[in-house]
């Protein structure tokens, strides 16, 4: 048994994790001792060279600016690397690594601005500016330098194609003071090296893109807003530190909301009569229904045993039978909120695993196109593509060369609206593999998962409908009729490819034997079954993912969603940072592959007080603004003169909020204290006694050996019980391992090791974040 370090200092805690420790400069930026040096190398590249004669190509990552190098390099243009950039005779790529530059902070405007008062309220900057991101700080100074060089005659935007890429590259020109400079635009939705070479052959009029910058600075100028400006009033308001988002505080509404739908739920206890029928033919279940219960629930225990006992054992007859065969299409392809929702539902990933997944896929394998897409269509350009990108995956060894196989032979594949609509493509098409198939080959654990979902996908939505046979059948003995249903797959069709569009319940695939009306049955087994009704089942990520995509309506039909996706929360490149978020700030807990909202987070729901601001509805209506500001529909400056009337009356109604023990109510006791006896409650940092660090001092941090210590976990230890296994953890060194924890007799919470470590079984004196701070 071992004592656990702690992730920051206190009492027993020792040393100091490695999650403290200075972090490592990002992949492919220079580190601060290089910065003169990357800047200086910058000017030397480029201090000879004509005014105007080179081309600069920005990326948004390093691996994307080598792919470009890769590329031109094929085409007889030869580049060097330096450091920062690489180096050709009329060409220089460089790169961002994400964002380089944010808005500044209320303080870096006005000093009096850090103060979070009521009376500051509403912050609105005279114009929004720009300050360095220290950690990238280095690589910001190579690209100014680049773009500030006289040498420079143009410049294309090579960063990824949509409102954020836009963005990042604007705000770059920005800061360097050359938004005067020529901009040509490359626009790829894959990083195959054909899809590159074609992308630099058709290079875009960067105007063509202003209004996508309107509406990226509209984006992230009005999450500003509403952001500093709520979060500091509820704050203050509430005296206890509270996130408040336009596109979060909505999303947890819908969390909420449901919550409270789980808890005021009150079951009912209802009995159904079930009996097991054999017929010549074979045999099958049947419920009971009559005209005191058509829908089969009997509130009467009784009752229920009357029918049983006098159906069982007798014989009786197949009254009706009624058959329906249905087709059904192909599910659409898959945009980045399916894929989630998919990958969810199957194998319990995260939206924000499926998403680092996706990105994986497409720029280091270069096995599928962009993923961060809101369509499920291809254009009429992906056309010429479509029956190489099926060759290639025939000719690749895996499970999908034989469903493709038949469509290549076939030559001419089934077009149809539901596949190519230019009209339903935006930015993107549907994310669909490239003609890189056997780049997959090598694929493994999630990373082939996410990539068969896509792949399979791909070569379904070409295959014919499927078409499914349901029947009802009712029998009746000794004067009672049952009810029994049954599904038959007629013709697989494009099942025979991807079952996860599977249609229908699992409560009607009874494989029913072939009866006809008069067919002779016996009753061979009959019981009462008790049963009771179900509240509303907790949002999953996959659930919730779809409620953001149509602003809080669960819409099953898939062209009633598309019709919808306008008016969605956030957008599918956005919407799994959202879901994080909330889980970082402590409002939602996973639970299993559920999310539920803490205390926290309902009584941040139920006490703002503009309540269109956690409207999911009305906040669709934002997003639906924002792409028409992206379409040239609506100008900037309407779009951001509403918000700011927007936020001037969130804060009004801040100010007159009545708040009085609301910071009691968000407060979240995970259980007693073992050292004085008063109440454990969750903090942003720790679990701490109630009584404060200058009385007991008693705390479990949230942060144990790198890996978040959930509140259901921190009352196993505050019981007296042992958690069960846990993993994640790290080590000092970064090795992972698995523990249980255990409070232990001084008070402190211990690792205890699995048996099978006989190593961890000595005592070394290390406590798991907990003690006196």
């Amino acid at each position: 048994m071992s004592r656990a370090k702690s992730e920051g200092s206190g009492a027993g805690a020792g040393r100091r994790s490695s999650a403290r420790r200075r972090p490592r400069p990002e992949q492919g930026a220079p580190d601060a001792g290089g910065r003169a040096r990357g800047a200086l190398r910058v000017r030397e590249a480029m201090s000879e060279r004509e005014p105007g004669s080179v081309t600069l190509f920005i990326a948004e990552k390093p691996s994307v600016a080598r792919d470009l190098v890769r590329t031109l390099a094929q085409t007889g243009k030869k580049l060097v690397s330096r450091t920062g950039f690489f180096e050709g005779e009329g060409e220089v790529v460089t790169w961002a690594i994400g964002h380089l530059l944010e808005l500044f902070e209320p303080e870096d405007y006005r000093p009096e601005w850090k103060r979070w008062r009521l009376e500051a309220l509403p912050i609105f900057p005279p114009e929004f500016r720009l300050r360095p991101i220290p950690r990238t700080k280095a690589q910001l100074d190579v690209v100014l330098e680049l773009l500030r060089s006289p040498a420079v005659g143009e410049v294309v935007n090579a960063c990824d194609a949509g409102r954020e890429g836009e963005l990042i590259f604007r705000h770059l020109l920005e800061a360097a003071g050359r938004t005067g400079l020529p901009v040509r635009r490359l626009w790829v939705s894959a990083m195959t090296d054909q899809a590159i070479r074609e992308g630099l052959e058709n290079l875009a009029d960067g105007r063509d893109f202003e209004a996508l910058e309107a509406a990226a600075r509209c984006r992230s100028e009005s999450d500003w807003l509403v952001g500093i400006n709520a979060t500091r009033g509820m704050t203050v308001k509430c005296g206890t530190l509270l996130s408040v988002g336009r596109v979060q505080t909505p999303t947890l509404a819908i969390l909420a909301e449901r919550e409270r739908e789980v808890r005021a739920f009150i079951p009912k206890t209802y009995w159904e009569v079930e009996a097991t029928f054999t017929a010549p033919s074979g045999t099958y279940l049947g419920t009971w229904f009559g005209p005191e219960a058509p829908d089969g629930r009997l509130s009467d225990p009784d009752r229920a045993g009357e029918i049983a006992g006098r159906v069982a054992g007798r014989e009786g007859t197949v009254e009706e039978v009624e058959s329906r065969r249905s087709s059904h299409l192909p599910p659409l392809l898959h945009d980045l909120t399916q894929l989630q929702r998919e990958m969810n539902r199957r194998y319990g990933l995260s939206a924000s695993r499926t998403l680092h997944l996706a990105q994986d896929l497409y720029e280091r394998y270069k096995v599928i196109t962009y993923p961060r897409t809101d369509s499920r269509f291809l254009t009429g350009r992906n056309i010429p593509l479509l029956v190489p990108t099926l060759a290639a995956l025939a000719a690749a060894p895996g499970p999908l060369a034989a469903a493709a196989a038949p469509l290549v032979e076939a030559g001419k594949l089934p077009l149809s609206g539901r596949i190519v609509n230019d009209k339903r493509v935006r930015d993107h098409h549907a994310i669909i593999p490239t003609p890189n198939a056997r780049g997959a080959s090598g694929l493994k654990g999630d990373h082939l998962r996410v990539y068969e979902a896509v792949a399979r996908r791909f070569v379904a939505v070409f295959y014919p409908p499927a078409v499914i046979e349901s029947t009802t059948v009712v029998t009746r003995t000794a004067g009672e009729a049952f009810r029994s249903r049954g599904r038959l797959i007629v013709s697989p069709g494009w099942l025979a490819v991807d079952e996860s569009g599977r249609p229908g319940g699992d409560e009607e695939e009874q494989a029913l034997p072939a009866l006809e009306k008069g067919t002779p049955v016996r009753a061979e087994q009959v019981l009462p079954v008790e049963k009771a009704t179900k509240p509303p089942p907790r949002y999953t990520e996959a659930s919730l993912l779809q409620a953001m995509d149509t602003a809080g309506q669960l819409v099953d039909d898939e062209e009633l969603q598309e019709a919808m996706k306008d008016k969605g929360l956030g957008t599918p490149a956005t919407r799994a940072a959202i879901i994080e978020r909330l889980i970082e700030v402590g409002y939602v807990e996973r639970e299993r592959r559920t999310l539920q909202p803490t205390a926290k987070g309902l009584e941040l729901v139920a006490s703002i007080p503009t309540r269109d601001l956690v409207s999911p509805a009305l906040t669709g209506l934002w997003e639906s603004r924002l792409r028409a500001v992206e379409a040239g529909g609506l100008s900037r400056r309407e779009f951001m003169a509403d918000i700011r009337e927007f936020v001037g009356r969130l804060v009004r109604d801040i100010a007159a909020l009545d708040a009085g023990g609301l910071k009691e109510k968000m407060r979240r006791v995970v259980g007693p204290c073992p050292r004085c006896g008063s109440d454990v409650v969750e903090g942003r940092q720790a679990y701490a006694c109630s009584t404060g660090k200058e009385n007991c001092g008693f705390y479990l941090w949230k942060t144990v050996a790198g890996r978040r210590l959930r509140p259901g976990e921190a009352e196993a230890i505050l019981s007296g019980k042992r958690t069960g296994l846990l993993r994640g953890f790290r080590s000092r060194t970064g090795r992972p391992f698995a523990a249980y924890l255990e409070l232990g007799e001084d008070g402190s919470a211990r690792f205890v090791f699995p048996e099978r470590k006989p190593r961890a079984a000595s005592a070394r004196g290390r406590t798991a974040g907990s003690g006196r701070p």
